[in-house]
């Protein structure tokens, strides 16, 4: 019973916002649900991704899922790509897991700090759509996903690039040209 009102609330988020972007309702709404999935489908799939020795981060845009993050083997990395490819409403998993350490919390404040930069530049930028660009960083590594013409994706990353503290830049558009 706890769920509905969480439901319901993404449901008419979702909805609110509909009319930002040009992918549908219906994949919106499946985004709100395929990360925690996804999330759940990992840490049931091995032990040692829910443990200390991985940090994993999972997003989702338009049915594609970023697993960004670091544990320790490199066998778990593919453990958790095929964990992800399982779930419903997946269209294509990038794994951009690293096989190192987890980052420090330091490192992770820092991450949400880029982002945020980056987020507010996009959003005073009219030639980039910040509002269909997901900006996440791990690592210093700032991946973009969403679903934007060429030369948007060109004039986001020509952004992102001019921010102090990016180390490097990973592409993962869908083009709607």
């Amino acid at each position: 019973m706890t769920r509905s009102p969480l439901v319901f609330a993404a449901l008419a988020l979702t909805l609110a916002l509909a009319g930002c972007g040009n992918r549908s309702v219906g994949n919106k709404i499946d985004d709100q649900f395929i990360a925690p999935e996804v999330s759940s489908n990992v840490a049931r799939a091995h032990i040692d991704l829910t443990s200390p020795t991985s940090h994993i981060v999972v997003t989702s845009y338009n049915g594609v899922v970023l697993l960004a993050g670091q544990t320790p083997r490199n066998d778990l990395k593919g453990i958790a790509e095929q964990a992800a490819r399982k779930v419903n409403n997946v269209r294509k998993v990038h794994n951009e897991l690293q096989v190192l350490q987890p980052t420090s919390l330091l490192a992770r404040s820092n991450d949400s700090l880029l982002t945020s930069r980056i987020k507010t530049q996009m959003l005073a930028d009219s030639s980039v759509p910040g509002s269909r660009i997901k900006v996440i960083t791990e690592n210093g590594v700032v991946f973009m996903l969403g679903l934007v013409s060429q030369a948007e994706a060109t004039h986001a990353t020509n952004l992102v690039q001019s921010v102090s503290g990016v180390q490097k830049v990973v592409k993962l558009f869908q083009y709607s040209n």
